[in-house]
């Protein structure tokens, strides 16, 4: 009987400690508070993407002169700016993060500093906090390429990829990054990006606004414990970010390329997760899916700290969708045009390329018609039915500079409707560039020079039935004439 017993309970053990394993880990109670109370931590004094150097280095200097950081300077960028190596926590368990290695990719540095402020608070949160520093040390190096963002290019000033110098380490940011790998030995690293907003979640609509990598180490893309640690990880952060951004993660293409960081890391026996920050609709700062990335990382330190991350099944990484080129800013569908003496239904893909300020901390929009034509599972973030519509060209309303400015938003929309995205100053000539917070745009041009539908023509023109404006397209947005005035981001002056 005793026996039996025996057996019965090493079954019941067995059965308990398998459904443990095969259970996801349920919503984190501690990271949900933290997430309802992001305002608190979220760093007042980063407002925008364009953050440079100068601006980061008294950010850093408040947490080390709290103690709650330790700064070492690990090296200097070609045109002479600190790269420095953060320090926080006395756990067992080393974790590295660094961020900006492309100096225009700029979103985890802004997450990094908000959960900089996290970290370093004392309140009902303790308990979490404590648990991060106990177990884990985290070392971080926030904007590796500081002249990238000086200039808010991709590229450092040598006009090299520092994500493809980890073989030759020709770029002094790259050989204090490798440096500091080979130091600290870290069993985990993060690198932290930004990626195109006009990729989606598989072939969706949804855009890929977090994008995960547990990168290959090898040509094969083998498999090994240190692969799996990373990929399990991200299955965790991949959990909690369906919970706010359903439908919104993809997971990047794995093909081994011996020249970059995280397949190099990998390799060395770090366990190296790529997070790639992508678009969100809405969101052309970024300030949500910086607090998607504050939310992912605060899991990932949980789940590491925690050990969760061992209980997810890498056969799930396979479910995540692949980035795919799925997305327009504006897609137009059905719509009637007329070229060439031919009149036709079709498609038009409208994307806004960005122009950089000539001070390199700001970003206006151009417009442009990007594509015509049959299309199959593409989307937009703002998309047009146009069955019933024609493609048509604006008008051009002549007006004094006095009249201009005295417009309010509801008399441009107005003017829209009566078939107007353009106004002309009859008393001189109007600036050129970017116009903020308006509706229409000017011109110093007798006529619109956007007559019909081309590829890289400017995106301002109307939607109408019966020659009557439903919708226009100005500067690649989107405004629906049903709806009330609201100011675009900007329009241009030609």
């Amino acid at each position: 009987m005793k026996f039996r017993l025996l057996i019965l309970f090493n079954l019941l053990l067995v059965t308990s400690h398998f459904a443990m394993c095969q259970s996801p880990p349920q919503k984190s109670a501690s990271v949900e508070k933290v997430w309802s109370q992001y305002i608190k931590y979220k760093e007042p004094a980063i407002t925008n993407r364009f953050m440079k150097h100068a601006e980061m280095m008294p950010l850093i200097q408040k947490h080390v002169d709290s103690k709650f950081l330790t700064k070492e300077e690990i090296g200097e960028s070609i045109q002479g700016r600190s790269i420095n190596h953060l320090t926080a926590g006395k756990g067992e368990i080393k974790v590295m993060l660094w961020s900006q290695m492309h100096g225009d990719e700029s979103t985890a540095t802004m997450a990094l500093f908000d959960l900089f402020n996290f970290l370093s608070a004392s309140d009902e949160n303790n308990e979490l906090r404590k648990l991060i520093l106990d177990n884990l040390e985290l070392h971080f190096v926030p904007m590796l390429n500081p002249d990238g963002a000086q200039a808010w290019k991709r590229r450092n000033d040598l006009e090299i990829d520092i994500n493809r110098d980890a073989r030759m380490l020709v770029t002094p940011e790259g050989r204090a990054l490798m440096g500091l790998a080979k130091k600290l030995q870290p069993e985990i690293g993060f690198n932290l990006h930004d990626q195109n907003y006009l990729y989606s979640s598989g072939r969706s609509k949804n855009s890929a606004t977090i994008s995960f990598l547990a990168p290959a180490y090898n040509y094969p893309k083998d498999m090994n414990a240190v692969r799996k640690r990373a990929t399990q990880i991200i299955l965790s952060m991949n959990k909690a970010l369906q919970i706010k951004s359903p439908g919104n993660v993809a997971k990047y293409n794995d093909d081994f390329d011996p020249r970059a960081f995280g397949d190099t890391f990998q390799g060395m026996g770090i366990s190296t997760i790529l997070i790639e920050s992508g678009g969100y609709y809405h969101d052309p700062e970024k300030q949500f899916i910086r607090k998607l990335n504050f939310l992912a990382l605060l899991t990932a330190f949980e789940s590491i700290a925690k050990g969760l991350y061992e209980m997810e099944d890498i056969k799930d990484y396979e479910i995540i969708p692949e980035n795919e080129t799925s997305l327009y800013d504006v897609f137009v569908k059905n719509v009637t045009i007329t070229k060439e003496g031919q009149e036709f239904k079709t498609y038009i893909g409208v994307n806004r390329f960005q122009i950089k300020s000539t001070d390199n901390d700001g970003m206006t929009f151009a417009g442009r018609i990007a594509e015509i034509g049959d299309q199959e599972l593409v989307y937009g973030y703002d998309e047009i039915d146009a069955s019933g519509l024609k493609f048509t060209p604006a008008k051009i309303k002549t007006m004094t500079r006095a009249e201009w400015e005295k417009l309010n938003l509801q008399q441009e929309l107005n003017l829209i409707k009566e078939g107007y995205l353009f106004v002309k100053w009859s008393d001189g000539k109007s600036p050129i560039g970017a116009i903020k917070n308006r509706l229409l745009n000017l011109t110093n041009n007798k006529e619109n020079l956007v007559q019909v539908a081309g590829i890289g023509q400017n995106a301002h023109f109307l939607l109408t039935r019966d020659g009557k404006p439903v919708f226009a397209v100005v500067n690649g947005y989107k405004v629906d004439l049903s709806q009330p005035a609201k100011a675009l981001i900007n329009t241009v002056g030609y």
